[in-house]
């Protein structure tokens, strides 16, 4: 009956230490998972944290470039606005001293010359007379 006991207690040791054994390493497997895990969540959330500055410092380039731009065209639509105010002025400038010339001659001229002719007054319009009924 000892040895029958001895070897039970040798069997109870041995699966007593498989089964810490196998604890043990399902502990150390689930803590590294869990620090993978953690780990991969950090570098998604810095990579996110860098795409998201990626978009952002695009975004004010983007804003910035339109600025640039609308400010170019505002200057070539300043350009062109006096270019045009240019190209009206001069030809209002000579009409006007032409009118100036031909007045300038209607001054000179004797008053009998200088006389405006009335209008024609317009003939008016008779009534038509209805038949009595």
């Amino acid at each position: 009956m000892a040895r029958g006991k001895t070897n039970r207690e040798e069997d109870s040791r041995t699966t007593h230490q498989v089964i810490s054994t196998a604890v043990g390493a399902a502990e150390a497997l689930t803590v590294g998972v869990v620090h993978l895990a953690e780990r991969t969540l950090v570098e998604a959330l810095h990579a996110a944290e860098d795409v998201g500055s990626e978009i952002g410092s695009t975004l004010v380039r983007a804003a910035r470039g339109s600025i640039h731009a609308a400010s170019d065209i505002g200057g070539d639509l300043v350009q062109v606005g006096r270019t045009v105010s240019r190209g009206i002025a001069e030809p209002a400038r000579e009409l006007g001293n032409g009118l100036r010339r031909m007045t300038d001659g209607l001054r000179r001229m004797p008053s009998a010359e200088r006389q405006v002719r009335k209008p024609l007054a317009k003939a008016r319009r008779q009534r038509r007379r209805r038949a009595a009924a």
